[in-house]
C-alpha cells in the first residue's frame, strides 16, 4: 500500500557526491526578498544573546517544550477526577477552576515572553545598521517586522497551549465537546492576546514619551516589575481557586478589574450560556472590550514608536551625564572599607557597569528577581473569607521567609549572570594584562554578590517591617531578620561560587547532561529546605540574644572554613596542569600575542 503511494519507496542511493548534488535541478520555488527577510528577523528570537551566547537555539527549543508540557500534565493529573467510579463526578467549580488554570497559564506565559523578548520587538543597532544601507524600502522593512513580531507570538501561544486544548476537553468529556474545546480555544487565546499587546502597547507609549536614554534606565526595572507580577499572579492561583466561587459572587470591584477573570467569563459564557453566572456575562464583555482596545492601541501606538526607535538608533543618545555625588561616596566608601585590594576593585567596578549593558545580563536578573519577588508575595499574601467578602491579608511566617527567598534568587541570578559571557572574542585582554586570573580578582565578584544580596535583603526587611503584625516589630525579631539577612548573604555566596574560578564574563560554561538535574536539585530541592531551616533558626534566635550570638559565631566560622576551602582550591587549580583554559588559542595567533 505505501509502495503503491511513493511514502517511503527509496528514490535513490542514500548518499550522493557533491557533483551528482551539484547536477540536481534546484528548487522551483524561489523565495522573494519579502520573505528573507521576514525569516531573518523572525530568527532572531530565537538565535539572539538573551538566549544562549554561542548563537545556536537549541535553549530555546528546549524552553519551548518545558513550556508546553503543563497543560498536558495538568489534565492528564485531573483525569481520576472526571472519571470516578458510580454516578461521581468533578463538581461544577473545580471545573472552572481547572478553566481558570489554562486561562492564568496562557495569560502570564505570554506576558512573560513578551517581557523577555523586549529588545526584539523594536528595531535594535544591528538592524538599523545592517538592513537600513540595503537597498530595502522603509515601508517593506516595517512590515517585516510587523509580520515577524505577530508570527513569533503566534507560534508561541499556539505552541504552548494546543495540548491543553486538545487533551482537557478529551479529559473532561463533557457533553458538548466540540463546543467545550472552542470555549477554551477562544478564551485562552484572547488571555494571551491581550497580555502580548498590553506589553507591546507599554512598550511603545514608553517609546513615544520618554528620551531613549530614560528608556534604557528603567528599562530593566519594567522588565522585572512585570515578571514579577506576572508570575505572582501564577504563584498565588492555587490560594485562589480556593475562593474561587466566593470572588464571583462577591460582587467586588476587584474581580472586574482582574483580566484573568475577563477571560474566565468568556470561557464559562461560551461554555454554558445564559445559563450561567451573570457575572460571567460582565466578565466576558470586559475581555472582549480590553482586548480590543489594547490591540486597537498597538496598532496606533507601534508605527510611531518603531519610526522614533530608529530615529534614536541613527542619532545616538546625548552624553551620558556625570556619576551621581551619592554614587561616588558610595564607591569611595566601599573602596576604603571592603575594596582594599587594587585587582579585587577593579573587578567590582567592572562587574557594576558591565552587568546592565546587555540584553541577555538584564533579561536574566529581570526572571531571577521576577521569581524571587514572586515567591515572596506568593509566601506573604494570603485569602481569607468574611462573610461573603473575601479579604487578603499578611502571614507573619511569610514576612519571615521572604529573607532566605529573596537572598537565594538574588545570589542564584547574580552568579548565573556573571557566568554568562559577553563577547568572548575580548577575554584575551585579562590574560594578556594580568595574567592568569588571581584570587583576588575572584574576590571582587563574590564581593559584588554579597553587596548586592545584602543591600536587596535588608531593604526588603525594612520594606516589609512597615507591613507586618504588631508581633513583628519586637526589637529581637528585627534584630534577627537583619542578622538573617546578612550571614545569609555571605554563606550563600560563598557555597554557590566555591567552584567559580573564572572572571566575570569571560568564561562560556559547557553544558553537560548532569546540569538539568543539578538544576532541579537546585530549584525544587534545596531551596524548599533552605527556607524551612532558616525559619527553625530564626525561631530558635528570637528566643534569646546568648542565641543570636552563637548564630554569629557559627556563621563566621563556616564563612572562614568556605572561605580557605576556596582559597585552596583555586591555588590548587591555578597551579596544577588541570587548569581549564577558557580563551580560544587562535585569537593569540591572529593577534600575535602568543608568547
Amino acid at each position: 500500500m505505501f509502495e503503491r503511494l511513493n511514502v517511503f519507496r527509496p528514490t535513490g542511493p542514500a548518499v550522493l557526491s557533491l557533483e551528482v548534488q551539484a547536477g540536481l535541478p534546484a528548487d522551483p520555488r524561489e523565495r522573494g526578498d519579502f520573505e528573507v527577510l521576514v525569516r531573518h528577523l523572525l530568527n532572531r528570537f530565537l538565535n539572539n544573546e538573551a538566549m544562549s551566547s554561542d548563537g545556536e537555539s537549541t535553549r530555546a527549543v528546549q524552553a519551548g517544550y518545558m513550556l508546553a508540557l503543563p497543560g498536558l500534565i495538568y489534565a492528564l493529573f485531573q483525569f481520576a477526577s472526571y472519571h470516578q467510579p458510580g454516578s461521581l463526578h468533578r463538581g461544577y467549580w473545580p471545573q472552572v477552576g481547572d478553566h481558570f488554570f489554562y486561562v492564568i497559564y496562557s495569560f502570564v506565559l505570554m506576558g512573560v515572553v513578551t517581557v523577555c523578548e523586549w529588545d526584539l520587538l523594536f528595531p535594535d543597532l544591528l538592524d538599523v545598521w545592517v538592513l537600513s544601507v540595503l537597498p530595502i524600502e522603509r515601508r517593506r522593512l516595517f512590515l517585516a517586522r510587523v509580520l515577524a513580531v505577530g508570527l513569533f507570538l503566534g507560534v508561541v501561544l499556539v505552541g504552548t497551549n494546543f495540548l491543553g486544548a486538545i487533551f482537557l476537553p478529551l479529559v473532561a468529556d463533557l457533553p458538548s465537546l466540540r463546543m467545550h474545546f472552542f470555549a477554551h480555544v477562544v478564551s485562552v487565546a484572547m488571555a494571551g492576546i491581550f497580555t502580548a499587546a498590553a506589553g507591546l502597547m507599554v512598550q511603545g507609549v514608553l517609546l513615544n514619551v520618554i528620551s531613549e536614554r530614560m528608556f534604557r534606565r528603567i528599562g530593566p526595572l519594567l522588565q522585572g516589575g512585570s515578571i514579577m507580577v506576572l508570575l505572582t499572579v501564577l504563584f498565588l492561583y492555587p490560594a485562589m481557586v480556593q475562593f474561587l466561587e466566593a470572588l464571583l459572587r462577591s460582587g467586588s470591584s476587584a474581580v472586574g478589574w482582574f483580566p484573568p477573570f475577563w477571560f474566565l467569563g468568556i470561557y464559562e459564557r461560551m461554555l454554558g450560556g445564559a445559563a450561567g453566572l451573570p457575572v460571567y456575562g460582565e466578565l466576558a464583555a470586559k475581555g472582549w472590550w480590553g482586548t480590543g482596545l489594547t490591540v486597537a492601541l498597538v496598532l496606533v501606538t507601534y508605527p510611531v514608536a518603531y519610526r522614533k526607535r530608529v530615529r534614536q538608533l541613527v542619532e545616538g543618545s546625548s552624553a551620558r551625564r556625570s556619576r551621581r555625588a551619592g554614587a561616588g561616596l558610595l564607591d569611595r566608601l566601599l573602596d576604603v572599607t571592603i575594596l582594599r585590594g587594587a585587582q579585587g576593585r577593579v573587578v567590582f567596578h567592572f562587574v557594576e557597569q558591565t552587568l546592565l549593558r546587555t540584553q541577555r545580563h538584564r533579561v536574566m536578573l529581570a526572571v531571577y528577581g521576577g521569581l524571587g519577588m514572586a515567591f515572596t508575595l506568593a509566601g506573604l499574601l494570603a485569602f481569607r473569607l468574611k462573610g461573603q467578602q473575601v479579604g487578603v491579608g499578611f502571614v507573619a511566617d511569610g514576612i519571615r521567609s521572604a529573607v532566605p527567598v529573596l537572598v537565594f534568587w538574588t545570589v542564584m541570578g547574580m552568579r548565573t549572570a556573571l557566568a554568562a559571557p559577553v563577547d568572548r572574542r575580548a577575554s584575551w585582554v585579562f590574560r594578556t594584562v594580568r595574567g592568569r586570573v588571581s584570587l583576588e580578582q575572584l574576590q571582587g565578584a563574590r564581593m559584588w554578590v554579597i553587596v548586592c544580596a545584602s543591600s536587596i535583603s535588608v531593604w526588603a526587611v525594612t520594606g516589609l517591617l512597615a507591613v507586618a503584625p504588631a508581633e513583628m516589630l519586637r526589637p529581637m525579631t528585627v534584630l534577627v531578620q537583619l542578622v538573617t539577612a546578612i550571614g545569609l548573604s555571605v554563606l550563600m555566596t560563598d557555597c554557590l561560587f566555591l567552584r567559580t574560578i573564572a572572571l566575570p564574563f569571560t568564561a562560556l560554561r559547557s553544558s553537560s547532561t548532569t546540569e538539568m538535574p543539578w538544576a532541579a536539585l537546585r530549584y525544587f530541592v534545596v531551596f524548599p529546605l533552605l527556607v524551612i531551616i532558616v525559619l527553625k533558626i530564626e525561631g530558635w534566635m528570637e528566643m534569646s540574644v546568648a542565641h543570636v550570638v552563637r548564630m554569629v559565631v557559627l556563621g563566621l566560622l563556616a564563612h572562614l572554613w568556605l572561605r580557605w576551602r576556596y582559597r585552596l582550591r583555586v591555588r590548587e587549580l591555578l597551579l596544577g596542569s588541570d587548569f581549564e583554559d577558557n580563551d580560544d588559542p587562535q585569537i593569540y595567533q591572529r593577534l600575535r600575542l602568543q608568547e
